[in-house]
């Protein structure tokens, strides 16, 4: 059955007769209906409703009740509520932090539990901030459901977060949650290759077992063994959640040997090569992209202003790097994310070479803006046209719609390199200090690098046009 484009995620609910499905790029969420067909064969299925969200979504979740189904964003903590039946939008809500990986409802069906990162803005990528996790933090945050999914509650006061690892032990990119009926936890600790167990009752009590390279999703026999997918090693690893140990580990057969761009693949995901294995660059530019964060690193040089995580999806393309635009080669840029953002020892000549194939892999997401339709066709030449006269291309210059020079750009006084704007419609906040919360407040609200003022018909077409690109 054909859903939206770019599928990332299903859940079934079986007793009703329906799963619902997220798609990445295509922001979508499908409701399917599964009936049984007449002749006992495969079932039939229907796509019975299709809705869009204001983001990309990743993780889905249905509530206890079975009539909510909670959205998450795949970059940042955007959170949607609909009804189950039919997809009609409940509300919304934002919770501190990016990478929800992990949604799961308490076995007493009261609480919703999140699996996420949160990166301090305030934070600063010393080896002491990044050692006490006061850069970025691993974490399962709980609130309740009902006051999670009431569009009229603005503060979460049932929140309450729970800490995974510790310094000299961290527990980088939590991800899959599975709920034991006593309560007990199981979380796929997807940077460190592992599985923490934690009891209900003890905030800080947290059983770690080593299993295959980025467990990412977790399946639970009603006996409590739990089976993990280990997505680089192509492998299965069976666990008692009880003794808190691993029982078998299953080959789903042999591995092939890895290109330098799969090498650089299993790196990028891999919070080893971090101080004490707080983050990976995952953590960071979430499968390449960003998670739309602020960070006070010191890739650029020094510290003192927090600038938002840039994607690198088509970063092969949109040299020279880092906010001042001093990077000349992703080597050298690579190199310097470890050893000074991630704090991580120096890494290989060869680690490097694999992480920048890996990087030169990555594609800019698919234009959600289409040309074809005549009267959008129109929208996009003038807004092309104006992208032209406003000179717009002396600093995003096609077709790559970047520079290798630094501008003052009249926020704040410093100079900066242009970042591409290919792939701009997929940034939630836009500046270096994600002071634009859209493309319309770019123009209308900043003026950015405007000698004139703009009628809302051609912002309207510029932004048309950029959302092409």
């Amino acid at each position: 059955l054909g859903v939206a484009p770019y599928p990332v995620r299903l859940v079934a609910d079986v007793d009703s007769g329906r799963c619902f499905v997220s798609s990445l790029w295509s922001r979508a969420v499908t409701l399917v209906e599964i009936s049984e067909s007449p002749n006992k064969s495969a079932p039939r299925l229907r796509a019975a409703q299709n809705v869009t969200v204001s983001y990309e979504p990743r993780e889905i979740c249905l509530t206890a009740d079975r009539e909510r189904l909670i959205v998450a964003g795949a970059f940042r903590n955007s959170f949607t509520i609909l009804n189950a039946d039919g997809l009609k939008f409940l509300g919304a809500r934002d919770v501190s932090g990016h990478n929800a990986r992990g949604l799961a409802i308490s076995h007493d069906s009261k609480s919703l539990l999140i699996a996420h990162q949160i990166l301090n803005p305030l934070g600063q990528s010393t080896q002491d901030d990044v050692h006490w996790g006061n850069m970025l933090t691993n974490v399962v945050t709980t609130c309740a459901v009902d006051e999670f999914c009431d569009p009229s509650v603005t503060r979460l006061t049932s929140r309450t977060v729970r800490h995974l690892g510790e310094p000299g032990n961290a527990a980088g990119d939590p991800g899959d949650i599975s709920v034991g009926p006593d309560g007990e936890l199981a979380i796929a600790l997807s940077g460190v290759n592992e599985i923490g167990i934690a009891s209900s009752s003890n905030r800080y009590d947290l059983q770690r077992v080593s299993v295959g390279r980025r467990p990412a999703a977790i399946a639970r026999l009603a006996g409590g063994t739990l089976f993990v997918a280990d997505t680089f090693s192509d492998s299965v690893s069976v666990i008692d959640p009880k003794s808190a140990t691993l029982a078998t580990q299953i080959s789903l057969g042999p591995q092939p040997k890895l290109s330098p761009q799969q090498s650089g693949e299993v790196l990028f995901y891999n919070s080893r090569l971090s101080h004490d294995g707080w983050m990976s660059c995952h953590s960071c530019h979430t499968d390449g992209h960003s998670n739309g964060q602020l960070n006070d690193n010191l890739s650029d040089g020094s510290f003192g202003e927090s600038k938002r995580v840039l994607s690198l999806l088509g970063v092969s393309e949109t040299g020279p790097w880092a906010w001042n635009g001093q990077v000349k080669t992703l080597e050298e840029q690579v190199t310097s994310s470890i050893e000074k953002t991630m704090q991580g020892t120096a890494p290989k000549e060869s680690d490097v070479s694999a992480l920048v194939a890996y990087l030169n892999s990555l594609r800019m997401p698919p234009r959600p803006v289409e040309s074809n339709d005549k009267v959008v066709a129109t929208q996009v030449k003038r807004g092309e046209v104006l992208f032209d006269t406003l000179d717009c291309k002396l600093c995003h210059t096609p077709p790559t719609y970047t520079s290798a020079g630094t501008y003052d750009v009249g926020l704040g006084g410093t100079k900066f390199n242009p970042p591409s704007l290919r792939g701009v419609s997929s940034r939630e906040t836009l500046f270096h200090d994600s002071r634009a919360d859209s493309l319309t407040a770019v123009f209308s609200q900043y003026r950015h690098r405007l000698t004139r003022d703009l009628t809302v018909e051609e912002v309207s077409a510029l932004v048309i046009f950029l959302k092409t690109l």
